[in-house]
């Protein structure tokens, strides 16, 4: 199978090109590990070109889309008078590598960071106010991403963990964290996101060795393992468990669960298999307590489109 390279070729030199105006240089080192992609060689991977099948190109092309959709988030936002507020991150994420099937190094891997910039590119691209909390001088009394807007007065926060561990406490700790940072914040409502893509790597959305007919197949059992998980970490620990984290906070009891994933699908136009990618954002309802305002979720409507729609 053999995957068009020429629109990602340019995206790619655009991003490259955007990094260098801010004096941020991609280093060329090879890989260190059997599932560590540096950044660099994603890069070098995407202006190239994908050749194989899809169970060859598996790792490549995972974290390949991964880079070429951040690419374009931050590329839609490049001329916005608040896009200095982006550079830490993406400094970290230059330097740094993307592990998505395996665990990460003892040392801070750059992709723990990646949705970060990535929810807050997405934010300024839909007209929001950002405030991104500093990836490595964080006081911790901020959520990650604060967003505000002229046409209302609450200041919705967000606070990220990426979850790698296949066991449901795992979550529940990282929800518990989420929960104490934003409560030392001054937001008017936040909500936790778990970023589940490390979890989400498996044959039930990329098939091995063969393709599904549709493209919302994959999507659909993406949201369903994240329904999965959370309904697991109730079931474990117990509703009352579960209440006692969100009562008498300013955190909905909803959870927004992340996942991008490739996946092989028939293309409709050329009846062949096809690689491409599945993004999906989906809420989980884990408590009854705090629920999400309208305002948050019309919010959350207009970032997955967004998320969806600025393909670069």
């Amino acid at each position: 199978m053999q995957v068009a390279a020429g629109a990602a070729s340019d995206l790619v030199d655009r991003f490259e090109e955007l990094l260098a105006k801010h004096s941020i240089s991609v280093p060329r080192h090879a890989e260190t590990g059997a599932d560590m992609l540096p950044f660099r060689s994603i890069l070098d991977r995407l202006k190239a070109g994908f050749s194989g099948t899809p169970d060859d190109l598996r790792t490549d092309y995972t974290a390949a889309i991964a880079v070429h959709d951040l690419a374009a988030k931050v590329l839609q936002v490049k001329d916005h008078p608040r896009f200095r507020d982006l550079l830490p991150h993406l400094e970290i994420l230059a330097k740094g590598a993307i592990h998505l099937t395996e665990p990460p190094p003892a040392y801070p891997d750059g992709y723990n960071k990646l949705i970060e910039v990535y929810w807050a590119c997405l934010a300024l691209s839909a007209g929001l106010t950002i405030d991104l909390d500093h990836p490595t001088d964080s006081t911790g009394r901020n959520p990650d991403v604060i967003t505000s807007a002229s046409t209302r007065p609450s200041r919705h926060g967000y606070a990220f963990k990426t979850i790698r561990s296949p066991y449901a406490q795992s979550i529940l700790t990282h929800l518990e964290k989420g929960v104490d940072q934003i409560q030392r914040s001054n937001c008017s409502e936040s909500i936790v996101a778990l970023h589940l893509t490390p979890r989400l790597q498996s044959a039930d959305i990329w098939p091995a060795g063969g393709s599904f007919l549709h493209w919302g197949q994959p999507a659909i059992a993406v949201a369903s393992a994240c329904h999965a998980m959370l309904t697991e970490v109730v079931t474990d620990n117990g509703m009352a468990k579960i209440d006692d984290i969100f009562r008498g906070t300013k955190v909905a009891g909803v959870v927004l669960c992340l996942g991008f994933c490739p996946t092989v699908a028939i293309n409709p136009l050329t009846g062949r298999p096809t690689m491409m990618p599945l993004k999906v954002a989906t809420l989980v309802e884990i408590s009854q307590l705090n629920p999400l305002s309208g305002s948050f979720f019309s919010e959350l409507t207009g970032l997955n489109h967004q998320m969806q729609t600025v393909l670069g």
